[in-house]
């Protein structure tokens, strides 16, 4: 009974890594009328399988299962900012929807406790497998998006209604045409990129770090690695795109330059060069064929709405944090506090700060940022202090984590939205699960 408990929880998990990227909901609450995205609260298919997983694990901490946890380092910080941000409930003029926010953070915190005591059970390989194959099929449907400039009429997944005339349909004009950018299941390119990020980073991993074997799944991961890059270029997303190329460049040139890496170099010099030949070819080839909006996209001026759009959000978050410092305005209050400063504006203007730090002074004032942010170092720290990256992969994943705290500098999606928020906590317990401290891993003795 106890082993085919554990082989369900492992197909529930694999399905819910591979689910991470659609967008199947049901709406449970309006706080307002008509209907508003950041003023309702859903269910998703995700939230589901999350809630699965939780239940088998608390059966098998019933069948006295170990389970690793104390009230020091990052869990003491991340314990002081879910009380500061529960407190702050208490100044929301939409008590309901901060309430249904506070659940949605209950349960992100869980599933970060959740994966850092059991990754373990899973098996590395495995699970980048899974990211690879989901970011496959949602690097295909965002080309063919991008190809066709319409959705597929994937709804039953999540996919959202896209026309390049559609209403808060993310596009972008050359020439006096509009652009619809891909989407894949998700609810924007922003997210779609983020997903396909973190599906190319497994690629990488699987590539050098899986075993020798030669598979038929290996021969290919090649061809995929190329369809994942068009499918991550597809989106426009300029900040993701540019800290993946950032990212890449910082762990070539560390395997370059740092001696530890460098029988890494020695043993995997073949593979390197034919990722970076694959990038290069794949790369030039989307810009010669797409060349005037890449050009678009690539030119950013200080008129741009991107940019503006960010300094006036980032403006009312400030403000808000001002005027609200210790527990701020109350989670999920970003929005309706905007909306009932500036009553006229079209309701597509009204979104979260696109800062995930500047949102959460708002909401939960400066002190759950404090917390939020010591949370976040402390694991970092240990994350640094134990690894001292002696082997390439630890080194890696961390440069990832930093791309995404860096993405929060310019985007909400990792704070705001189901995908991000999946993502960005399954990143943080990772981190401090201690998983990527071992010497060796089983399925090969290679190290990324």
């Amino acid at each position: 009974m106890r082993d085919m408990l554990h082989k369900i929880e492992r197909i529930i998990f694999y399905l819910f890594v591979f689910a991470i990227p659609f967008e199947k909901r049901l709406i449970i609450f309006q706080w307002q009328k008509p209907f508003h995205e950041w003023t309702s609260g859903f269910i998703y298919g995700t939230d589901v399988l999350i809630f699965a997983l939780l239940i088998l694990w608390a059966v098998r901490i019933w069948k006295k299962d170990k389970i690793k946890f104390n009230l020091k380092g990052p869990n003491l910080w991340l314990a002081l900012f879910f009380v500061v941000a529960g407190l702050s409930v208490f100044n929301s003029k939409i008590v309901g929807l901060s309430v249904y926010q506070l659940l949605k953070l209950t349960e992100f915190v869980a599933l970060y406790f959740y994966l850092k005591n059991n990754w373990e059970m899973f098996g590395f390989q495995k699970i980048l497998t899974v990211f690879i194959a989901s970011g496959l099929f949602q690097a295909i449907v965002g080309f063919m998006q991008f190809l066709k400039q319409t959705g597929l009429g994937l709804r039953l997944l999540g996919e959202s209604p896209l026309t390049v005339d559609g209403y808060g349909v993310a596009v972008f004009i050359v020439n006096c045409q509009k652009y619809l950018r891909a989407y894949g299941t998700t609810p924007h390119p922003n997210v779609l990129a983020t997903v396909l990020l973190l599906s190319v980073f497994a690629l990488y991993a699987f590539y050098f770090h899986s075993s020798k074997t030669d598979s038929y799944f290996r021969r290919m991961l090649m061809p995929i690695y190329a369809i994942l890059l068009l499918g991550l270029f597809a989106t426009f997303s300029r900040t993701v795109i540019a800290f993946w190329g950032a990212s890449v460049l910082v762990i070539v040139l560390a395997i370059y330059f740092k001696k530890s890496f460098h029988d890494f170099w020695n043993k995997n010099k073949k593979k390197l060069l034919t990722i970076i030949t694959v990038t290069i070819v794949v790369g030039a080839a989307f810009a010669v064929a797409y060349w005037p909006l890449v050009k678009s996209r690539i030119h950013i001026s200080g008129d741009d709405e991107a940019v503006t759009q960010r300094i006036f959000y980032n403006g009312i978050a400030g403000s808000a944090a001002v005027s609200h410092p210790l527990l701020g305005i109350g989670l999920g209050q970003f929005v309706p506090n905007m909306m009932n400063k500036y009553r006229y504006l079209p309701p597509n203007v009204y979104q979260p700060a696109h800062n995930v730090y500047l949102l959460i002074a708002s909401e939960a004032g400066f002190l759950g940022l404090i917390f939020f942010l010591l949370f976040i170092f402390s694991l970092l720290f240990d994350f640094v202090r134990k690894t001292k990256f002696k082997f390439l992969r630890s080194f890696s994943f961390f440069v990832l984590v930093l791309a995404f705290l860096l993405t929060a500098l310019f985007d909400h999606l990792f704070w705001t939205l189901q995908q991000g928020s999946l993502i960005f906590w399954a990143s943080l317990a990772l981190l401090g699960s201690g998983y990527l401290l071992k010497e060796k891993e089983t399925v090969d003795s290679q190290d990324f």
